[in-house]
């Protein structure tokens, strides 16, 4: 009884460590592939090739084109004397800042001085021998007045006495009056008739005298007119001494200083108008034809300052220089501060075309194969795929993507040629991407 009662509960315990044993199996066989399959996931994703990846972007990118060229002053000129002499003043030095007309210096003016005198003194002269002359003139015309008055009064007299004559004459025949009455009234016409001859000729010498006066008078104007022009003459050699800035500028040399004997084939000084300034570049001749002057912006740099200056291109020479097959284009800079000089090399880059929120990548990612651009992008499941590209604008390290690529997808930054398209790869992005 003790044996049978001992093996029953031994083997309802044997059950119960069976059924416990059986849970246990169960879980485990449950448990453990799924223990192994998220090893093998870590383990996988650990063995995957790591690769550089850069995200696909949107930003302004322009066309451009690199060159250099010279800062030129806008203006710049040797000044020169206009008449030979003793330098006498110098009123400017180098860096001296100037307006037009400022006076810059003086030649040794003092013959010109009682020349100019001399000048003034004629022209007062020829003034008052032209009035003189005019008030002869209007003379003769009033004399030609009073020669027609009397020349008049004698025809009538005249006139009247051959009446008087002929009835006298009548009268005579008759026997009516003597013949010393006769005798006095021919005496008479006669008379009047000599007069009115007279009248006449004094008519003439009036008109030949206004005449006469007339043309003293052209002769008195033209020599007034002479006696202005040579003032004008002595006026423009004494102010030639004066020498006086033709523009806005600065001084950058003086050549020469008070008592030096200045010569008009010799300058004294070089002005120099550095605002605006202008910067004359070179393009090979294709290049230069896709400017446009007053459209095309432009970016300047020089070394001595580390900031771009923008300007426009102002002009486009029209020549073509044979043996280089390069042609010079103009940018005009603002220089409002002052700063840049004339002789200073510049680096200029040329923006023919911008394009705003364009798909962009890194020039470097890209691969050429058999004439065709393509990236090797890294789709969702870290598959790695290559793409041929349809591309655009290139800016330094930039190039537009037209066709082929969206924003914020992921190509292989480094290495693409290395990468076999189609495995799985483990995409890195830069720190400053991420």
């Amino acid at each position: 009884m003790i044996n049978l009662y001992a093996n029953k509960h031994f083997f309802k315990a044997e059950n119960k460590l069976n059924k416990l044993f059986f849970i246990l199996m169960v879980t485990f066989y449950i448990a453990y592939p799924l223990s192994l399959s998220a090893q093998d996931k870590r383990a996988a994703g650990a063995n995957l090739m790591p690769v550089n990846v850069e995200r696909v972007k949107k930003a302004d990118i322009s066309l451009q084109l690199e060159t250099s060229g010279n800062v030129e002053p806008f203006l710049s000129a040797f000044i020169h004397p206009k008449t030979n002499g003793e330098v006498i003043k110098i009123n400017v030095s180098e860096g001296s800042v100037v307006k037009p007309g400022d006076l810059l210096a003086e030649i040794d003016h003092r013959i010109l001085d009682a020349q100019l005198e001399q000048a003034q003194a004629a022209v007062t002269v020829a003034k008052a021998s032209l009035d003189v002359q005019t008030v002869q003139v209007e003379s003769a015309k009033t004399a030609l007045v009073a020669a027609r008055a009397q020349a008049d009064a004698a025809r009538a007299q005249a006139d009247n006495l051959a009446l008087t004559r002929k009835r006298f004459e009548e009268l005579f025949k008759e026997g009516a009056i003597s013949e010393q009455q006769f005798d006095d009234v021919v005496a008479k016409h006669d008379s009047a008739k000599a007069q009115k001859i007279s009248a006449d000729s004094q008519i003439l010498q009036a008109e030949d005298a206004i005449e006469t006066s007339k043309v003293t008078l052209k002769v008195k104007k033209a020599q007034l007119e002479q006696a202005v022009a040579n003032l004008h003459s002595v006026e423009v050699q004494r102010e030639n001494a004066f020498i006086r800035a033709p523009f806005a500028g600065i001084i950058t040399q003086r050549i020469v200083d008070p008592g030096a004997m200045a010569s008009v084939a010799q300058p004294i000084l070089r002005l120099e108008q550095m605002k605006p300034i202008k910067v004359i570049g070179t393009l090979v001749e294709k290049d230069l034809m896709r400017l446009k002057a007053g459209e095309t912006q432009a970016s300047v740099k020089v070394d001595v300052f580390n900031r771009p200056f923008t300007g426009v291109v102002e002009k486009i020479y029209p020549a073509i220089e044979s043996k280089t097959r390069t042609g010079k284009f103009e940018i005009i800079l603002d220089n409002s501060e002052n700063i840049l000089r004339s002789g200073l090399f510049a680096k200029i880059n040329l923006y023919l075309k911008k394009v705003k929120n364009a798909v962009v990548v890194s020039k470097d990612a890209l691969l050429n194969q058999k004439g065709q651009l393509v990236a090797i992008k890294v789709n969702k499941d870290g598959i790695a795929q290559k793409v041929v590209l349809k591309t655009g604008i290139v800016q330094n390290t930039r190039i537009e993507i037209l066709e082929g690529l969206e924003p914020g997808d992921l190509i292989i930054s480094q290495g693409a040629e290395l990468v076999k398209t189609g495995i799985k790869v483990r995409p890195v992005l830069a720190e400053e991407e991420q």
